[in-house]
C-alpha cells in the first residue's frame, strides 16, 4: 500500500469532524508518526496532506482561512460526491450536455496537436463511446501522450529508432516517455489551485504532468498564481488561448480528427496558445502506482496493451 493510501485509511483517527478545532499540520506529522514510523519525511507528509486536502473523494480537508486540517464529511447519498468543475452546471442538463461537447471538441484539438508535435495520444477520460467525466479524476489524466524516439531514415512509415531505444533500456530509462495531460475547459481565481493539484495528483506517475486550458488567461493575478505553482512542482501549465463560446461553431470532435491538415490549420489559426511554465520531466515512470491503476481503471489496461502493441510493432499505432 502506497503513502497516499495509507494516509486515507488512518486520517480519519486523527482529524476533528469540525473545522474550528482543525489540527495544525506539525501536530497531525506527529500522530500520523505514531503509527507509520520515521520511514517519510515531515515534508514529504506534509506535501500528501497538500495533494489530499484537494481531492473531494479524500477524508482530509484543509480550513479555508488561517492554517490546519479537518475531517472532510461525506456528502449525502445521491449527491455525486463531488461538485462539477466545469461550472453550475449538472451533468444530466442541457448546459452539462453543451459543456461536454464542448470538451470533447478541446479534446479533439489537443490530439491533433499532439499529433503536429511528433506526440502520440491516448485519450483515457471518455473512451469507448463513454461520455467524459467534467470532473475529471484524482488518479487518471484525461490524455497521456507517448514520444518515441523515431528512426528518420525510415522512408516507409514511421518505426523505431532501435538504437536509441536500446540504449534507453539498458540505462535504466523508460522505452518511451509518458506525459500525462489533464484538459480544462477554463478555471478561475476561485478553481485554479483545485484543478492544479488534480492535475498533479492524476499524473505523477507518468514522465511529466501537463495541465492545458482551453480559454485564454487574461487575469494577471491568476496567471501568476498558476506559474508560481507550475514552477513549484514541475507542472506544464498551457493555455490554447480559444474563446470557448467558438466551440460550438466547430465540426464535431470525430470530425475534428479526420480534417486534413489543410483543413486543421483554419481551427489552429482559432488558438493563441500561451505557454505559462514547462514541465520537469522525473526520471522514471512510477511503475508500482501503473500498475496498481491499470489493475482499477480499464482506460489504463487499455493503454498499457496499446503500449505494448506498439512495442511489439516496433512502430506507434494510433490509439
Amino acid at each position: 500500500m502506497n503513502l497516499r493510501e495509507q494516509l486515507r485509511h488512518i486520517l480519519p483517527e486523527f482529524l476533528p469532524s469540525n473545522p474550528n478545532e482543525a489540527v495544525k499540520g506539525t501536530d497531525l506529522i506527529r500522530l500520523v508518526r505514531l503509527r507509520l514510523g520515521d520511514e517519510y519525511s515531515d515534508a514529504t507528509l506534509r506535501y500528501h496532506f497538500s495533494i489530499l486536502s484537494y481531492d473531494p473523494t479524500s477524508p482530509i480537508a484543509k480550513v479555508d482561512q488561517g492554517q490546519g486540517y479537518y475531517q472532510r464529511q461525506k456528502k449525502p447519498s445521491g449527491s455525486g460526491g463531488h461538485a462539477l468543475r466545469t461550472g453550475l452546471f449538472e451533468p444530466a442538463s442541457p448546459e452539462g450536455d453543451a459543456a461536454r461537447m464542448r470538451f470533447q471538441r478541446v479534446a479533439a484539438i489537443y490530439e491533433r496537436l499532439s499529433e503536429i508535435r511528433g506526440n502520440f495520444p491516448f485519450q483515457l477520460n471518455g473512451r469507448n463511446g463513454f461520455s467524459p467525466d467534467l470532473n475529471g479524476d484524482w488518479e487518471v489524466p484525461d490524455f497521456v501522450t507517448a514520444d518515441w524516439d523515431l528512426d528518420a531514415s525510415s522512408e516507409e512509415s514511421l518505426r523505431f529508432d532501435e538504437s536509441m531505444i536500446n540504449l534507453r533500456r539498458h540505462l535504466g530509462g523508460p522505452e518511451v516517455s509518458l506525459s500525462g495531460i489533464q484538459l480544462k475547459l477554463g478555471v478561475t481565481l476561485d478553481t485554479y489551485s483545485g484543478d492544479f493539484f488534480q492535475a498533479l495528483s492524476a499524473t505523477r506517475w507518468t514522465i511529466k504532468s501537463e495541465l492545458v486550458i482551453a480559454e485564454s488567461l487574461s487575469d494577471e493575478a491568476l496567471v501568476d498564481s498558476l506559474r508560481n505553482l507550475g514552477h513549484q512542482f514541475g507542472v506544464g501549465i498551457t493555455s490554447l488561448g480559444i474563446d470557448v463560446t467558438r466551440l460550438d461553431d466547430l465540426p464535431s470532435p470525430m470530425e475534428l480528427l479526420s480534417l486534413s491538415a489543410a483543413e486543421f490549420e483554419a481551427v489552429h489559426s482559432l488558438l493563441h496558445i500561451q505557454r505559462v511554465t514547462l514541465a520537469t520531466q522525473r526520471n522514471t515512470i512510477d511503475w508500482t502506482a501503473l500498475s496498481a491503476l491499470r489493475k482499477k481503471h480499464d482506460s489504463v489496461s487499455e493503454m498499457a496493451r496499446w503500449l505494448a502493441a506498439c512495442l511489439e510493432k516496433r512502430s506507434p499505432l494510433r490509439s
